[in-house]
């Protein structure tokens, strides 16, 4: 079981859990880049529709919170060049900004609740209606190998942290050949568990 939430699918009764997956891919790719287009207004009120649909599906706040946590790292550096910027003198705005990570969030909620809700065979099933059966398993493969490069980097940190360990250049040194066997070990399972299913 994965230690991280993130995009880590849990069973249940909604009808977001229900839709068919077909309809939820579709979705997948339209809805996100939708965000891009639409007012910053809007997209606020977007994200709040994505936390009433992931509460309505059974995600707490702190799990949608927890699933927001790689945008944490992007918005901490987009803020730094936004800091350097204004230091340098440069007369640059913050809204250009704020309106980035709005729509940053709201795309990310997006993706989330898919995944949150959407088994791999599932996902599988619905992308071999429109794709050959290769193209599909890799597609798949594509889709979930990220989020399982956060799961695996997450079960890590929590194992370093029980042994006492700190963070620094050790902790990337000893983590780091671990993180890659684990998550090619874990794409292979991947693999042929949706390979063997056909």
């Amino acid at each position: 079981m994965d230690v991280n939430p993130l995009f880590s699918y849990r069973a249940g009764n909604s009808l977001i859990h229900k839709m068919p997956a077909v309809f939820k891919v579709v979705l997948l790719f339209v809805l996100p880049a939708a965000v891009f287009f639409v007012p910053p207004l809007y997209c606020l009120i977007w994200i709040g529709l994505n936390a009433g649909a992931a509460l309505y599906a059974g995600f707490g706040i702190k799990q949608q919170v927890l699933d927001l946590k790689p945008l944490a790292y992007y918005v901490f550096f987009l803020a730094m060049v936004q800091l350097v910027s204004f230091i340098a003198g440069s007369n640059t705005s913050i809204q250009p900004l704020i309106e980035l990570i709005l729509k940053l969030v709201c795309a990310l909620q997006i993706t989330s609740l898919f995944f949150n809700t959407t088994t791999s065979l599932e996902l599988k099933a619905a992308l071999e209606k429109i794709l050959p059966a290769h193209a599909a398993l890799l597609f798949v493969l594509f889709l979930t190998f990220i989020p399982m490069l956060f799961s695996v980097w997450a079960q890590l940190e929590r194992s370093w942290k029980a042994r006492a360990g700190k963070n620094g250049v050790k902790k990337l040194f000893v983590l780091f050949p671990i993180f890659i066997s684990l998550a090619l070990f874990k794409a292979r399972s991947v693999f042929y568990s949706l390979q063997n299913r056909n």
